[in-house]
């Protein structure tokens, strides 16, 4: 985003953990809706590290029209409060003021080192030092290699041998938005005129409810009903994703086009 993105205004963003980086290709998406839309989803990454990210893709002067929230879905309401294991990718920022605050907000072991990281820099480099070292020299020599994702920021994993099973038992998932990041996302959307849509992802056997009229959904949890769809329980493959995208594509282009 910082480094390799010259673009400045897009139509949306996505924001989430490996389910949104996963499940929604903007690339398809952009090519059936007529948008401009970029991938900013992190794997192994909580709601707090997507506010991050937003307050990060802000910071570059860059603007979007609509913020897709996709975490996993029992994120929503998740009380776990702590840096999540990829939040060490901000400590190229950690003199900016919205990073250093968010590691200084958290009290466990990695938070501190992070923390510590702006006035002693070795001690996130030694500490993440596999993390860090091997992808920066790697850097160096091949600065346009992605390591498996596209210019857009998209991800997939590949169809494995799985087999085609109906997905036959369905169990319920209530979503309240409890956690209080999803507030904070919502409030520092409206700040800056963005339009918030939160994102429930397709996952095996599982069905998101909700009643909670504060937030605009796309409701994709129970959207695709056979396993060959799917890598894992949480994860959809390449022909999961290619139906998500399109489905979520019509979608959006029905909410960008009401009056």
């Amino acid at each position: 985003m910082a480094n390799q993105v010259s673009e400045q205004q897009f139509d949306y963003i996505v924001l989430g953990a490996s389910t949104g980086l996963t499940t929604l290709n903007t690339k398809l998406i952009d090519s059936i809706a007529h948008t401009n839309g970029i991938n900013l989803a992190m794997d192994d990454t909580a709601l707090s590290s997507q506010y991050l990210m937003l307050q990060h893709f802000l910071a570059q002067g860059k603007t979007t029209k609509y913020c897709i929230l996709a975490p996993s879905n029992p994120s929503f309401d998740s009380k776990t409060m702590d840096v999540s294991d990829n939040d060490y990718r901000f400590l190229p920022f950690i003199s900016t003021s919205y990073v250093s605050d968010y590691y200084k907000q958290f009290e466990s072991k990695r938070a501190r080192l992070l923390s510590l990281s702006q006035w002693f820099p070795m001690l996130g480099v030694t500490y993440y030092n596999t993390e860090l070292f091997y992808p920066s020299l790697l850097g160096v020599l091949q600065p346009e290699k992605r390591n498996r994702f596209d210019d857009r920021g998209n991800y997939t994993y590949p169809v494995i041998k799985n087999s085609s099973k109906i997905i036959q038992s369905q169990s319920n998932l209530r979503v309240d938005f409890t956690n209080q990041y999803v507030e904070k996302i919502k409030r520092l959307c409206e700040a800056n005129n963005i339009k918030l849509i939160c994102y429930f992802s397709p996952v095996k056997g599982v069905t998101v409810i909700s009643e909670n009229n504060e937030y605009r959904c796309i409701n994709h949890s129970n959207l695709l009903t056979n396993t060959m769809y799917f890598y894992d329980s949480i994860h959809v493959n390449y022909r999961g994703r290619q139906i998500s995208s399109i489905k979520f594509a019509e979608e959006f282009s029905r909410i960008t086009n009401e009056k």
